[in-house]
């Protein structure tokens, strides 16, 4: 199905943050933290002394294993919380798209993720996502 996108406005922002609300972001907050990173690090530290390998040598590998476990939080907390902004998600893409939400509804899995995508990848998400996470530095 071939759809065009509105640009992004200011009355975007509001339903937006409800979804972030509902997806977990907080969850990110309290789970990520400087002492679960360190256990990660330690983890991989640990092993990797088991295996009688210096750590130092391994900052590549380090890199990789923290990035990966953290994603894997990231992954866990944002799909086990998607149904419960399923309705918004409708209702946001339907908004963006000019679709009804029960058009939406019946999109394909391709369609609905290709839609999802292109809101994400619009200039004005991005620019959102700058001047939100400007406000955390």
């Amino acid at each position: 199905m071939d759809f065009e996108l509105r640009e992004l406005k200011s009355t975007d922002i509001f339903p937006m943050f409800k979804i972030m609300g509902k997806i977990g972001f907080k969850d990110l907050k309290e789970r990520l933290t400087q002492e679960r990173i360190k256990d990660i690090t330690g983890l991989m530290k640990q092993n990797t002394a088991e295996d009688g390998a210096d750590p130092a040598e391994n900052t590549d590998d380090m890199v990789t294993y923290v990035g990966f476990n953290v994603i894997m939080e990231v992954a866990d907390i944002l799909l086990s919380n998607l149904p419960k902004c399923e309705e918004e998600i409708y209702s946001f893409v339907g908004s963006v798209a000019g679709l009804k939400v029960s058009e939406v509804k019946d999109l394909s899995m391709v369609d609905f993720t290709k839609a999802i995508i292109a809101i994400l990848q619009k200039e004005e998400f991005k620019d959102f996502f700058k001047v939100v996470s400007s406000l955390f530095k």
